[in-house]
């Protein structure tokens, strides 16, 4: 199995873990490495648009690299 997103292999896939249901009529199955960096991309966002304290200063530690 591949990942949709950077064409490498999936190690260990799991249906119900690495396949993103986009909707009834669309999935697309992602590895570890590319759920991390959404995952990542998705904090970044919410961070920007709800600002908390941990929040800020995890942004602040990230633009500073």
């Amino acid at each position: 199995m591949r990942c949709n997103l950077c064409e490498n292999s999936i190690k260990d896939y799991n249906s119900s873990f690495n396949q993103l249901q986009i909707n009834e009529l669309h999935s697309v199955d992602i590895c570890q490495e590319c759920i991390d960096k959404f995952v990542k991309w998705q904090q970044n966002n919410y961070a920007q648009l709800f600002p908390t304290k941990t929040a800020k200063k995890r942004l602040q530690k990230r633009n500073s690299l």
